[in-house]
């Protein structure tokens, strides 16, 4: 069952938000950070005694995601649940675009894909899938994902894609952080050393064990977009810290995604373009243990999301006009500019 629900909040501002999945423990995505200010200037006897109560204010067995949004965005105007002074709904500009279908950050996790997708001004949904596939079957309709793994592949050459040569220079000092992927042939090795071999003998070097170390998510994305045309349009490579060195004005970030110091300066550079990063984050590791979801996951896939859902005047490829591998896939890179 789809549905549209309220949240009313011991503050008495209230919050409108849509669930396709009819989750009796979805309270929608709020900015909590509002919310705790908020929470914070109750009465002390308040905020040791509340009450948080959900209202479904339609429900429906079949709608598209479409008409899902569009019921929602109605019943905000109906309760003015966009004005700060009643509610907690933002139509963020930065999100608001006329796609008819979800666009979707991804990034690989031990458990599989984590993603964040966004349809319109809605709130950003979050989960992890086994197979990249499987988001095809829970969304109607997807307008693009970015994910963070390479996309197009040469069958031989003895140089490394362009998008990657090209990344490793912007991102100077830390290019290392982008590895050459691998050729084609070399992800059906049996180990690490047969695919260095195959390597060696195709291109003349050797392969990263970080390339290797990901074989797998390669070679399922690769078969995928080889074996299903239709998707080629809509899966497009990302590298994340390229991502964040645009967003901090062409200047790559040499704090480490996985140390505290390091999340929290691209958590700050998120919020300028995603206002609900720094709460989706939170959320996200609440929802799934380390073991199966790292923080920089979780990082990854909301710069993956930032790049799709930028205002396509600031969309940009490297390299500006993209090489296409044997199986017509494109080769670059997406990244998004910041004004």
């Amino acid at each position: 069952m789809k549905q549209i629900f309220k949240i009313t909040y011991p503050t008495g501002k209230i919050f409108i938000g849509q669930d396709s999945q009819e989750r009796i423990d979805f309270f929608g995505n709020p900015d909590n950070t509002i919310v705790a200010s908020d929470f914070a200037n109750l009465p002390q006897s308040t905020q040791h005694d509340y009450k948080i109560r959900k209202e479904v204010l339609w429900q429906t067995q079949d709608c598209s995601a479409k008409q899902l949004t569009a019921k929602q965005i109605e019943f905000i105007t109906l309760y003015q649940s966009d004005d700060p002074e009643l509610g907690y709904n933002q139509l963020s500009d930065s999100i608001t675009r006329t796609d008819k279908g979800y666009r979707i950050g991804i990034d690989g996790c031990k458990a599989g894909w984590f993603y964040v997708a966004q349809l319109g001004i809605a709130p950003c949904e979050f989960g992890i899938v086994a197979t990249l596939a499987e988001l095809f079957d829970i969304y109607e309709v997807i307008d693009e994902i970015i994910i963070d793994i390479p996309i197009g592949l040469y069958d031989k050459s003895n140089s490394p894609r362009p998008c990657d040569i090209e990344a490793r220079r912007y991102l100077s000092p830390r290019g290392s952080t982008v590895f050459p992927a691998p050729l084609r042939p070399c992800l059906i090795a049996s180990d690490y050393l047969e695919a260095c071999a195959i390597s060696k003998r195709l291109s003349g070097k050797s392969l990263s064990k970080q390339a290797y170390n990901i074989f797998n998510k390669i070679h399922e994305v690769d078969s995928l977009l080889r074996s299903e045309s239709q998707f080629r349009q809509i899966v497009k490579e990302a590298h994340p810290e390229l991502g964040f060195c645009f967003l901090n004005n062409g200047k790559p970030l040499l704090s480490r995604k996985k140390d505290s110091e390091g999340l929290d300066e691209r958590l700050c550079l998120l919020v300028e373009v995603l206002p609900f990063a720094k709460s989706a984050y939170t959320k996200a590791l609440s929802s799934f243990p380390r073991k199966q979801l790292a923080k920089d996951d979780v990082v990854d896939a909301l710069m993956c999301l930032a790049i799709s859902v930028a205002p396509e005047g600031d969309r940009r490829t490297l390299p500006v006009t993209a090489d296409v591998d044997n199986f017509g896939i494109d080769i670059c890179m997406h990244y998004a500019v910041s004004e």
